[in-house]
């Protein structure tokens, strides 16, 4: 190279050197300029000039702040709506964004900070919002470039303070106002090309809304079309973990559908582990919720009118959603519900009329997927003005597609205990519509007791049948063990007591039911005690013959072993009317053949009280039939009897001896 071209080359490096310096100098002076708040201000009032030669309507910004490369600040902003009204205010706005990644179409966004911020916002009939003429003043008429790659965004930490925003809708009638206190969030990851989010921790703290709300059918479409798209878009990912939620007033009311709801909540926190779309499931972690107080009121309606939503695609209808939780925990509920298109009734839960108080719930490993529901119950507490008082419930519950399950079952009201284990089983629900004798039970109800008020909160139409009619603060004392199929049960033990003095204790075993007319039995009463005025109590009326007087008190052992038509049984009664013993045999299964085998003791018995009869007295005999037949023109029959003593017409009898025989209706006897 000569020294002619070197000494262009220099200056040639030099002219560009000052250039760039030029460039990096000037965009110093730039940053260094913006900083000075005389130059600021400069910049805010030529922003505001802008903005209302430009939308036409009054704009306000008292300070703008921007700190290259990132910072940008407004304070005192203030957009009046074409109706003169407030359409935007705020106290402050702070954006950390890194304005020159703006240059490469990406947007950064490493925090939002909003507060005192008011916001309103309408919609005429003609469905047309107040500030679409804003947007319509900064719309270009050039066509959109599609060809042009997607603006990257990505936001990592959002900051609300004392927002309120209003909307009115006169095109869906719908009117809202929200005021929120406190709002942070924490978002890792934020790809909307992937539509991929991670947001670890949200936090809200004080939010009071109210909806006014008028065309429901509308809402209702549109809310089901949401739900629609939704469960067509598979492919967000939404990582959520900590949502901490507080101090919560929302007020709904409906006019169409007449309906009034008000909640407010103290405290919510949710712990998600894992929520995927994808697979539809939802895993939570941890779930706890404290003092809530909440109301609904359905409106009285003059004419019962409702449209049908349409029709749900099948992604809706083959949704499969899958739930878990981890530990729930739920502290003082309250919630009143009345459908005022219902009468209030008087006895008994009225569903149509609620008022729940101080639910509490403690819960672990809760899950829910379309074939099962199971998890474990540690405490369950409950009131509702009815009367109901659930003071405990603790159990281990399943619920699956061949049976349910209630494991560690306590159940405890003032006036009822029932534990500890109730497990049923089925082939499918289906089959047991059929075939009930194929339902499984194995249940052991131990050291329980049921009250009678309780039933009747849940049944108040057995208010006038017996045992509850004559004994409505009763209550039932019951042990039992029972195993096995409806077709085949197996009952180990059962232990009955607590109604007036009656008690029973049995064991057996059952084959055949429900068909009870041939179910075979083997039953074994170790005790049965009672008196008239229980069994009374007890029994429908009628069902005991107005020419039978059952004794006050009385006892009694029975084995029973057969079917209703063809059985053994062997009764050891002892009485206040005397005491008897008889064992039998029957079989009634061929009619006018039946066959009959009984041997009988009675001692010192008032058979005349027994029949109402003041002609007979107390009798004490011995006597033994047995024979074919009880068609009295037909019968056949051998009878052995020793009278011991019996009382007729005043006059007592002792020692009388028959023995006798029935041929084709004729009788025939011998008496000593």
């Amino acid at each position: 190279m000569n020294a002619k071209a070197k000494k262009y080359l220099r200056k040639g490096i030099k002219i560009l050197l000052w250039i760039i310096g030029s460039v990096i100098g000037l965009f110093l002076l730039i940053v260094l300029l913006i900083q000075i708040p005389y130059i600021q201000n400069i910049v805010k009032e030529k922003a505001v000039s802008y903005l209302e030669g430009k939308i036409g309507t009054d704009v306000q910004i008292n300070r703008i702040e921007i700190g290259l490369p990132k910072k940008v600040i407004v304070e005192g902003v203030y957009f009046e709506s074409q109706q003169g009204d407030t359409l935007l205010a705020g106290e402050k706005l702070a954006v950390d964004i890194s304005l020159l990644k703006l240059l490469s179409n990406e947007v950064e966004v490493n925090s939002i900070q909003l507060k005192g911020i008011v916001a309103n916002v309408k919609r005429n009939k003609d469905s047309v919002f107040n500030f679409d003429y804003i947007i319509n003043a900064f719309a270009s008429d050039k066509p959109a470039d599609t060809t042009s790659e997607p603006m990257k965004i990505s936001i990592r930490k959002v900051n609300l303070d004392n927002i309120r925003v209003t909307y009115n809708d006169a095109t869906t009638k719908n009117d809202i106002s929200a005021k929120l206190i406190h709002f942070d969030t924490r978002i890792k990851k934020f790809d909307l090309d992937k539509m991929d989010f991670e947001i670890p921790k949200i936090n809200l703290d004080g939010l009071k809304v109210r909806l006014e709300q008028g065309m429901l059918d509308e809402v209702a479409n549109s809310t089901q079309e949401t739900a629609e798209k939704a469960s067509s878009q598979p492919d967000l990912k939404l990582d959520l973990k900590d949502i901490s939620i507080a101090n919560i007033d929302i007020g709904y009311d409906n006019q169409e559908s007449r309906m009034d709801t008000k909640l407010l909540l103290k405290k919510m926190n949710i712990k998600v582990n894992k929520i995927d779309l994808k697979t539809q499931l939802i895993d939570l972690d941890n779930f706890e919720l404290q003092d809530v107080k909440g109301q609904l009121a359905l409106g009285k309606f003059e004419k019962q009118v409702q449209e049908e939503l349409p029709e749900a695609t099948t992604a809706v209808q083959s949704s499969q959603w899958k739930f878990k939780l981890a530990t729930a925990e739920i502290e003082n509920v309250n919630f009143k519900f009345d459908d005022n298109n219902s009468a209030p009734v008087t006895k008994g839960i009225d569903y149509k009329h609620l008022d729940i108080t101080k639910l509490n719930v403690k819960a672990k490993e809760l899950s829910y997927t379309p074939e099962a529901i199971s998890g474990e119950i540690a405490a369950l507490s409950v009131k509702d003005k009815s009367g109901l008082d659930l003071q405990e419930l603790r159990t281990d519950f399943f619920y699956g597609p061949k049976g349910a399950e209630l494991n560690g079952l306590y159940i405890k009201t003032p006036q009822t205990l029932v534990q500890d284990k109730l497990v049923v089983s089925y082939p499918s629900l289906e089959s047991i519509q059929e075939n009930i004798g194929e339902l499984g039970v194995d249940a052991n109800i131990k050291g329980s007791r049921i009250g009678f008020k309780d039933v009747l909160l849940f049944v108040p139409t057995l208010a006038n049948t017996n045992p509850f009619k004559g004994n409505p603060n009763g209550t039932l004392l019951i042990s039992s063990r029972v195993q096995g199929k409806v077709k085949d049960i197996y009952i180990p033990n059962l232990e009955i007591s607590g109604v007036g003095t009656t008690r029973i204790a049995a064991s057996g075993h059952i084959k055949g039911l429900p068909n009870v007319q041939t179910a075979y039995f083997d039953m074994n009463i170790r005790e049965f005690k009672s008196t008239a005025k229980d069994i009374n109590m007890f029994v429908p009326a009628g069902t005991i013959p107005n020419n039978i007087q059952l004794p006050s008190a009385l006892s009694a052992k029975v084995k029973f072993k057969g079917t209703l038509k063809n059985f053994d049984t062997d009764l050891n009664l002892a009485s206040s009317f005397g005491n008897a013993k008889v064992k039998a045999k029957f079989d009634q299964r061929n009619k006018d053949n039946e066959r009959y085998y009984a041997d009988a003791e009675l001692t010192n018995f008032d058979v005349g009280s027994l029949i109402k009869n003041d002609s007979i007295g107390k009798v004490t005999l011995k006597a033994t039939v047995k024979g074919r037949g009880l068609n009295p023109q037909t019968a056949n029959a051998e009878i052995k009897a020793n009278l011991v003593q019996a009382e007729f017409n005043s006059y007592t009898y002792k020692d009388l001896i028959v023995d006798g025989k029935i041929n084709n209706g004729a009788f025939e006897a011998t008496a000593n």
